[in-house]
């Protein structure tokens, strides 16, 4: 489903050899029940697993030195990271370390993620400082899809990728943006293990949030290949590390995300508009800015309550594959005060400055009953023009989804300790401005 880039990929950092089964045999996703609790999330397997593996280091304690210098060992040629990344793997071992509570499998996905994402790193800046041509390289013009975690920003991104004039990320390339030697295909086979890797250990992210090598993807992967994102958050309990974050200057972060668009543009040019979606990307509007002057934006709005409490299942289940310790009350609470929930309203007052044209608003009811028709009026506000092709393209893209739909995914505000009423009522602006709860 959905249109495949056409530029080659790149690899990733790491060539994890996974047991073969893992990949033969993908399981079709169930149904997602309501979360109450890590121990009930887990297949026995997995229980199984932890409770053997218990308080055992299989790797050693998380450590930002460990992981560079193995990291180092497998790009010997790639030299050093920069100050920036150093000082943010270290803010964020140490949140795992005194936050995260990880289980045993969660100790041996630490150690490969930060592994990666470490060699990753050196790479990108091996690949930037040989060719300093890249930092010249122009941009398709930016725009931005902004939008909660869990409000359409997903389906919203894929049929914008479905027009042959926006350039997307395909998973891979966000990945590891990286050229290498060896060529896409063990690139596209390695992080295909990674993903059936996840599909094996939680059936439930699958069906919460599906992902496939090639298909459209976000930005994350750019922003964990300087270990600064808010995401982390999702996947560890890493509040100390997220505390520490939202400190900082985020167009540190903003800059790196250039240097690698750039990257990938000069290896594989593509597209007039670069179409870029991350959840996060929602509160540094003005950061955004700082780095993309030229920078248009698409946000999306869905009723707070429902996307809270999905929001509230994705990180649930996410990190109770990594952790014991994930309770769905505890998860409410936690959420129900974060970043998104404080930076949401702000956002909205960001783009409000910005001149006619340069955001297009849309709600998630509209894009549910005409997606194409919805995105031809967030194309006219915009200046640009949708073409019939891309039409075609995008109408054939809502059909695939709809003939093959998603797992119920089963998840309320009440599951998870929090009242509906109260977050219509904390929102109240919110909803009447952008009429969510007609």
């Amino acid at each position: 489903m959905g249109r495949q880039s056409t530029y080659p990929p790149p690899p990733v950092a790491i060539d994890l050899e996974l047991p073969a089964p893992l990949v033969a045999r993908p399981r079709r996703p169930r149904p997602v029940p309501q979360f109450t609790c890590a121990r009930d999330s887990h297949a026995r397997w997995v229980s199984a697993v932890n409770a053997i593996g218990g308080s055992f280091e299989p790797v050693g304690k998380p450590s930002a030195e460990r992981y560079w210098e193995r990291a180092q060992r497998l790009n010997p040629k790639a030299g050093d990271p920069t100050s920036d990344a150093q000082a943010a793997l270290c803010a964020f071992t140490e949140s795992l370390n005194q936050d995260a509570a990880l289980n045993f499998i969660g100790k041996i996905a630490a150690w490969i993620d930060c592994s990666r994402m470490a060699g990753t790193h050196l790479r990108l800046e091996q690949a930037l400082r040989e060719t300093p041509a890249i930092e010249e390289t122009p941009l398709p013009r930016p725009v931005f899809v902004l939008g909660l975690f869990r409000s359409g920003t997903t389906v919203l991104h894929r049929l914008l990728g479905e027009d042959p004039q926006n350039r997307t990320l395909p998973h891979w390339e966000s990945f590891d943006p990286t050229p290498w030697p060896e060529g896409p295909e063990r690139a596209q086979r390695t992080l295909s293990r990674f993903l059936a890797m996840a599909r094996f250990l939680s059936p439930n992210i699958e069906a919460i949030h599906p992902m496939d090598a090639h298909q459209t993807d976000e930005c994350r992967g750019m922003f964990t290949n300087v270990f600064r994102t808010p995401q982390f958050n999702v996947q560890f309990r890493v509040g100390g590390y997220l505390d520490w974050l939202l400190k900082q200057d985020a167009t540190i972060a903003y800059r790196q995300h250039r240097r690698q668009l750039q990257l990938v543009q000069h290896h594989r040019p593509y597209g007039t508009r670069f179409i870029l979606k991350d959840p996060t990307h929602t509160f540094f509007v003005k950061e955004i800015l700082e780095v993309y002057p030229d920078a248009r934006f698409v946000f999306i709005h869905r009723d707070p309550a429902e996307t809270l409490s999905s929001i509230c299942s994705l990180h649930a289940y996410t990190r109770s594959v990594f952790s014991s310790d994930v309770e769905a009350k505890a998860i409410g609470a936690e959420l129900s005060e974060s970043y998104m929930t404080r930076l949401l309203e702000p956002a909205v007052a960001a783009v409000d400055r910005l001149p006619p044209g340069r955001v297009a608003h849309v709600r998630a009811p509209d894009l549910g009953r005409d997606p194409v028709g919805t995105i031809a009026e967030a194309y006219q506000t915009l200046g640009f023009e949708l073409g019939d092709g891309a039409r075609a393209s995008m109408h054939a893209y809502m059909r695939a989804k709809r003939s093959n739909p998603a797992p119920r995914h089963v998840h309320s505000p009440e599951g998870f300790g929090l009242d509906a009423d109260a977050i219509h009522e904390r929102f109240a602006g919110y909803c009447a401005r952008f009429e969510l709860l007609r």
